[in-house]
């Protein structure tokens, strides 16, 4: 690969944060490598990987990837802080090992970030359609025409690194939330007058997304997220997204975590612990969005099925323990529409094998 010049300087920086996952990267880096330019540094910054991660790197390290290994595993928020602070381009694309890249996405990369006026670039998911780019300056409009799924997933933004690097102290503060990213964005619009394109350019072909976090800790630590913002208003729409979008899905896979007495009552808290949070945000529960939306076209089915998970996270949270997981196992059928409707949105950004059973 051409190493940059000064007549043609890097300007997009590609860093691959990693973690015991050799295969996948393997396949990502096969997939990058012959779209790299002179204008292009590619980055892999391994979490202390103990997979073979830094053998099958070194084969690509003489045809021009970088690659960083931490000495210790500092925590998946941690290493992703380190791509930008280490970025040394105008531009930084943080892609995760297992979001596949289409044939085309550097140069499309490049194409976007070329003469562009916009400090952040969202692009299109896999199988998303949108016909036009949309630029917004506010929260509230960036909400409009995004749910918060999309934006949480990271390999779907291009940096301006002027534009991020002041923020990431923000990104520091609000690393448990498991969105400093989508934070520092948000941030960036509220605080800064920044701008935000939505493009309809897609860069990801598919991802192989299968990791299996706990989305009781996922749901209890992004519950906190509206904290960051300043405004209000604000703290009140990403409170009723988080509560609309999310907070019934990661219940009820975190279902899978009921094993027992103790696991159990975690889940329960985890319950009490998320309504806490939104409310105090004075967001709106959910059965407001089913009144409103049960008559209107295209709503009744995500209706019903926010009835019927509000009827089974309702009674399972109030049973008595040793009736949790018969109870569950009587109930289950009322939990295909659900995990259809609500939980399927969000199995890229959680778990995608999960199936329920009692």
């Amino acid at each position: 690969m051409p190493q940059p010049t000064e007549e043609m300087e890097a300007r997009l920086t590609i860093a691959i944060p990693t973690y015991n996952r050799a295969e996948k990267l393997r396949e990502q880096l096969d997939r990058l490598m012959p779209q790299l330019t002179p204008e292009v540094r590619c980055c892999v910054w391994d979490n202390a990987s103990t997979d073979g991660t830094r053998e099958v790197v070194e084969k690509y390290v003489s045809r021009g990837i970088a690659y960083t290994c931490a000495s210790y595993n500092g925590g998946a928020g941690r290493n992703f802080l380190r791509c930008f602070e280490e970025c040394q381009t105008e531009w930084l694309w943080i892609l995760s090992d297992d979001d596949l890249v289409s044939a085309r996405a550097v140069s499309d990369a490049l194409a976007l970030i070329r003469g562009q006026p916009c400090d952040y670039i969202h692009t299109l998911p896999p199988q998303a359609q949108c016909n036009s780019e949309i630029v917004v300056s506010d929260v509230s409009r960036l909400l409009k025409h995004y749910n918060l799924g999309r934006l949480l997933w990271v390999s779907f933004g291009i940096y301006k690194m002027s534009s991020f690097r002041p923020l990431l102290w923000l990104y520091n503060d609000s690393i448990s939330t498991w969105g400093p990213h989508l934070v520092m964005v948000l941030a960036l619009l509220e605080r800064r007058g920044g701008k935000v394109l939505l493009s309809p350019t897609s860069l990801i072909s598919e991802s192989n997304n299968l990791c299996r976090w706990s989305t009781l800790d996922f749901i209890v630590r992004f519950s906190r997220l509206p904290d960051y913002l300043v405004q209000p208003e604000h703290q009140k729409a990403i409170a009723e997204q988080i509560w609309l979008e999310w907070v019934a899905s990661a219940l009820l896979l975190g279902l899978r975590e009921t094993s027992g007495p103790v696991q159990i009552r975690k889940w329960r808290q985890a319950q009490r612990s998320v309504g806490c949070n939104l409310r105090a945000y004075h967001a709106r529960p959910f059965w407001i969005y089913v009144v409103w939306n049960w008559f209107r076209p295209g709503h009744r089915r995500q209706s019903l099925a926010l009835l019927q998970s509000a009827l089974v996270l309702a009674s399972l949270r109030w049973c008595p323990l040793p009736l949790f997981r018969p109870l569950l196992k009587i109930l289950s059928p009322l939990l295909v529409l659900p995990f259809k409707v609500l939980v399927g949105e969000n199995l890229s950004v959680m778990d995608k094998e999960y199936v329920p059973t009692g």
